[in-house]
């Protein structure tokens, strides 16, 4: 069968190559009666536009390249599903296609991140939760490309990025677990991101700034992966060092429930002998034994809106992209009053 094409409905309803290509492009210069005719044409003969001849004609790919960490199971993680599937419904939304790739030796040692830019496979890059250590992505900084760093920063730049607002959502978690009480507490920190340190020093001010002193934040580090094996291994260390410790503020999800498993599999009770809590809000944290206590990270939120922004960076509709989205307390059943104060 012949595929329809756009002069076919040119032709069907009596009008222009252009006056059909401004229906299909929801211009407000075609009156309605045109528009209502070419769009029952379109309905009639099944047409499909040819994406690839208007991404020539606009000179787009209708592409944009996601890059995650080269991390164990990154793809089973939900941290990143969650953000990528923002990412996805909202280029679907808008007839983009997502290349995903991973940043794995590989892909570095080519330069990949920067020759997909290049040879203009795609309009825009996302990069998800870089770290400390993926300096190459500086290359980026003072050019004109639509990138656009998700959930991670780099301090001294002028690269592009949306994330989470880790300093408040340390404080939020500060003020929740002092405000029961707890000022002997054990910090299970990821500190291989900027996000991260700034999220461990403003949790250590803001308890010292209601009254805890700073020698009794306990601080381990959470481990490259920030994974519920790490949690579990972190909460081995901080309870093997502090036994005094009544609280575990963890810096994501994944490690409050490894810590939450390394208490149970010891005896101890949560929260009835130690609280912990944890940040993101990943669908878990609803399910564990007691319901964990932690920070809501809206996260599918922040991949819409990543991928509403590198494409706005790409039609200039925006010089720079510079953006913090809120946290919420969420608060459930694993953290309590210390049992001291019972």
């Amino acid at each position: 069968m012949k595929r329809t094409t756009i002069s076919d409905i040119a032709r069907e309803c009596g009008v222009s190559l252009s006056t059909v290509s401004l229906v299909l492009n929801n211009s407000p210069r075609i009156s309605a009666k045109t528009r209502a005719r070419v769009l029952a044409a379109v309905e009639k003969f099944g047409y499909q536009p040819n994406m690839q001849a208007r991404a020539l004609a606009s000179r787009s790919s209708r592409m944009v390249s996601v890059v995650v960490p080269h991390l164990r199971h990154v793809f089973a993680d939900i941290y990143f599903g969650e953000i990528v599937s923002g990412i996805y419904d909202y280029a679907s939304e808008h007839d983009y296609k997502v290349m995903l790739d991973v940043a794995n030796r590989k892909f570095v040692q080519n330069r990949e991140y920067l020759n997909i830019l290049k040879t203009r496979r795609v309009d825009g890059m996302l990069f998800i939760a870089s770290s400390m250590e993926d300096t190459y992505l500086k290359e980026f900084d003072g050019r004109k490309d639509a990138f656009l760093l998700v959930n991670h920063y780099y301090p001294d730049t002028d690269l592009n990025y949306i994330m989470i607002d880790y300093k408040d959502s340390a404080r939020q978690a500060a003020e929740h677990l002092t405000g029961l009480g707890h000022c002997r507490i054990g910090l299970i920190a990821g500190v291989n991101t900027y996000t991260g340190r700034d999220f461990r020093d403003a949790f250590i001010a803001a308890c010292t700034c209601r009254g805890c002193r700073e020698k009794d934040i306990v601080v381990t580090e959470g481990g490259r992966d920030w994974s519920q094996e790490d949690g579990f291994r972190a909460a081995e260390k901080l309870l093997s060092e502090s036994q005094s410790i009544t609280a575990i503020m963890a810096a994501n999800d994944r490690m409050a429930i490894g810590a939450m498993r390394y208490v149970h599999t010891h005896g101890l009770k949560v929260p009835e002998d130690i609280s912990i809590m944890g940040v993101d809000d990943i669908p878990d944290a609803r399910f564990t034994t007691p319901g964990l206590t932690t920070v809501h990270h809206p996260l599918y939120t922040l991949g819409r809106r990543a991928c509403e922004v590198v494409l706005q960076l790409f039609r200039g509709e925006l010089d720079a992209g510079r953006e913090l989205i809120a946290g919420a307390l969420s608060k459930r059943e694993s953290t309590a009053p210390p049992r001291d104060m019972r």
